[in-house]
């Protein structure tokens, strides 16, 4: 069987992808990803096999291109959206917009390959819409891989559950398919304590700690285990506080998170920066009391699967929700990015001091521990009996294609 994984983004977006392409390969199967051009190395780092498909939009590869928040949203704000704000819901159709900008770059080169190559299964990243396009064309099951976040974000839609943004569909309609075609199957490593419910069909799946980047060696020996809670409980008197820093953004974090781990440091508590940006937080190192992050999915779920507490500095929606979630489990505090260096570390010395946010997080890692793994997943997705199979959907009519522009696939591994 052939499988066609997609994604636009390295770093936080593929990682969550890598376990289960390789348990495809190991049950036999043959995988491609396909990725923009920027990615591509990415993807060979992990030991998959690449397939060049396009350059992102240079406004999408800027720092700093997806819009930013101001103030506290509610924290279920994706059930009801018809009580955000008129500048909420602008800010929540701009990063719509931007992900069907990257869509179309991607479109072409990938449907060409997937027309060539003819995979029985595309799986994509949660906002890989391109990836559901190519499923649609090749009428074949799309099945839609979440990073972490606790919600089923469909920025696809107006206002998250209406129509497709007028973008999308027309992108839809040039391939000549449904815009209303949706993934058929979404695969959930978020806790199911953490999750918002959604009107979709999702199947859960454990968070493997699996590495695309640089190793890091004060982890435990075997990746696909997450590591072992840190805590008090049998550290010896004195024992140094840790602290990971893992900030995904090129830019690093806000000079409020710089100066207030400048003075946690100088209180004697250790502070690990992690190797570089698009790093996410993997599996922390050993002995980490606390994770401070942006609050991306990929993020939240790795520090849960370590049952490691997260101070989560958010700067955009999706990851103040997760933040939201995550203090709302008592596993985690969260801030909003224009937030202060004294409440900063006001919030670190509460989580590495109360140890009920140890106890939370600890319950996070058991909760993720439980969950099928990347095998069982396969299993799921290729055996034609199994309940939790992603099947198509039926053929319906669809508008006429509009032939894309006359330009020959180019740049991918071959057929």
């Amino acid at each position: 069987m052939r499988v066609l994984f997609t994604t636009w983004s390295s770093g936080g977006h593929l990682t969550p992808m890598v376990p289960l392409a390789r348990a495809f390969e190991k049950a036999g199967h043959q995988v491609r990803v396909a990725v923009p051009s920027g990615c591509a190395a990415a993807v060979a780092r992990a030991g998959l096999v690449p397939v060049p498909v396009g350059t992102l939009p240079k406004a999408a590869r800027a720092a700093g291109a997806a819009p930013r928040l101001r103030g506290r949203w509610p924290a279920d704000w994706p059930l009801r959206p018809a009580e955000l704000g008129a500048e909420q819901r602008g800010l929540l159709r701009a990063l719509g917009d931007k992900q069907v900008r990257i869509a179309e770059a991607m479109a072409q080169g990938l449907v060409a390959f997937a027309r060539c190559w003819r995979p029985a299964l595309v799986v994509h990243d949660a906002s890989a819409y391109a990836g559901t396009v190519a499923a649609a064309v090749l009428g074949v099951p799309a099945v839609g891989q979440m990073w972490g976040s606790t919600a089923v974000l469909r920025l696809d839609r107006q206002d998250l559950h209406g129509p497709p943004l007028s973008g999308y569909a027309r992108l839809m309609r040039r391939y000549g398919v449904d815009p209303a075609r949706e993934p058929d199957l979404w695969l959930d490593p978020c806790p199911p304590s953490l999750a918002l419910p959604a009107p979709v069909r999702r199947t859960p799946v454990r968070f493997t700690a699996d590495r695309t980047g640089p190793p890091d060696r004060t982890g435990p020996a075997d990746p696909g285990t997450p590591a072992a809670p840190a805590g008090r409980d049998g550290e010896p008197p004195g024992a140094v506080s840790r602290i990971c820093l893992a900030w995904d953004d090129a830019d690093g974090p806000p000079e409020a998170v710089r100066a207030a781990l400048r003075q946690a440091e100088a209180r004697g508590v250790q502070v690990v920066a992690g190797p570089g940006a698009a790093w996410p937080p993997l599996r922390p190192p050993e002995g980490c009391r606390a994770v401070v992050h942006q609050g991306g999915g990929a993020a939240v779920v790795a520090a849960a699967a370590a049952g490691v507490p997260q101070l989560v500095v958010a700067p955009r929606p999706e990851q103040q929700l997760n933040g939201a979630r995550l203090a709302l489990a008592g596993a985690g505090r969260l801030l909003t990015a224009d937030v202060s260096a004294a409440h900063v570390l006001a919030a670190l010395s509460e989580l590495l001091e109360r140890p009920s946010y140890t106890a939370a997080a600890r319950g996070l890692r058991a909760e993720i521990l439980a969950l099928p793994g990347p095998e069982e997943t396969v299993a799921r997705l290729t055996n034609p009996d199994h309940p939790g199979r992603a099947d198509p959907p039926p053929a319906t009519p669809s508008s006429p294609a509009t032939p894309p522009a006359p330009s020959p696939y180019r740049g991918a591994a071959p057929c």
